[in-house]
């Protein structure tokens, strides 16, 4: 029987994107009774893969991936003096490196 603070633990670990292998060693549990802690999480929150589980639990808990813009002072990601570009569709472009078309004749064969 798992107690609470070993499956919050395994939660932690499945949104930060360990392995069932990395999660095993950490926790010195075997492989295979973390394969089943996962595979249990998966039916109780209604996911069909490990990257589903894990972005859901995320999303749920409120955590965030380190290194990401907007992490607060204090946290893994936060880094005093960086920059961080915005990126998506609502990010200000930047052009590319200019090359000029040069047209190329086709020799026959």
């Amino acid at each position: 029987m798992q107690d609470a603070s070993e499956r919050q633990h395994i939660v932690e670990l499945l949104v930060r994107g360990w392995s069932d292998d990395r999660i095993s060693r950490e926790l010195a549990l075997s492989k295979r009774t973390v394969q089943r802690r996962v595979q249990d999480l998966m039916q109780e929150h209604g996911c069909s893969s490990r990257f589903a589980l894990g972005f859901t639990l995320g999303l749920r808990l409120g955590m965030r991936a380190p290194g990401r813009a907007g992490s607060p002072p204090g946290s893994p990601g936060h880094h005093p003096g960086r920059t961080v570009r915005a990126k998506g569709p609502d990010a200000p472009s930047r052009p590319g490196p200019r090359r000029p078309w040069v047209e190329r004749s086709v020799r026959p064969r």
